[in-house]
């Protein structure tokens, strides 16, 4: 979804320090995608030694469409965080308020003792990864490739929540989604009456995620 021409835009840039450029990518994709009706739009992650992330998104800012997205350079240790729409005011605002969330969230990660952050680092990756199976769904993608977010996403939730006493209802409901889904035709999109309940739980998966990453952050 392309923006509208005359939208304003605002940024900000943030410089790091820390070694896991990819969890500080996903403590920025959190900061923006942890509030409520806010689509994945576009992705990308370059698959070099030197990481590279971009993702944006499409929510309301002020009441209007506005689109948001960040982008993490390890070379430049920066995060750059963009925000488009009709209310400059209102995108400035709005910035800050994701800036100093993004600000606080990366000092807690710093502290954590490492095996929490290596729950949270796990978390966070689940977190994404039900964006991105509600991105595909939107996008008419082959099964094949809303399977693989969903299996990785039980796959992370599975590493995050391990020696949890209670069960993880997401474990649970994301096995039967595999097991219900894995015999339909892996290079068509999903029909869509079960693409729309997909969609629908993968939604619940993540208020249940955030919830965990909120142990943390």
């Amino acid at each position: 979804m392309e923006p509208i021409n005359d939208m304003a835009e605002v940024s900000q840039i943030q410089r790091y320090v820390s070694e896991d450029s990819a969890a500080v990518f996903r403590v920025a994709w959190y900061a923006i995608a942890s509030k409520p009706s806010v689509l994945l739009e576009e992705y990308n992650e370059a698959e070099s030694k030197i990481f590279q992330g971009d993702a944006r998104f499409s929510l309301q800012i002020g009441g209007e469409k506005a689109f948001a997205s960040v982008r993490v350079d390890e070379k430049a240790a920066s995060v750059e965080l963009h925000a488009q729409g009709k209310d400059e005011v209102a995108l400035k605002v709005y910035l800050d308020g994701i800036m100093e969330n993004l600000e606080k969230s990366l000092g807690k990660f710093k502290i954590l003792p490492e095996e929490d952050r290596s729950k949270l680092r796990r978390a966070l990756v689940a977190k994404t990864c039900w964006d991105m199976v509600v991105h595909k769904i939107l996008r008419k993608a082959p099964l094949s490739e809303v399977y693989y977010q969903l299996a990785h996403g039980r796959e992370m939730m599975i590493k995050a929540t391990e020696g949890d006493e209670s069960v993880n209802p997401i474990l649970l409901t994301t096995s039967g989604w595999l097991t219900n889904i894995e015999s339909l035709p892996r290079e068509q999109p999903l029909p869509g009456n079960i693409a729309a309940e997909l969609a629908k739980k993968s939604i619940e998966w993540k208020r249940e995620t955030h919830e965990i990453i909120g142990r943390y952050l």
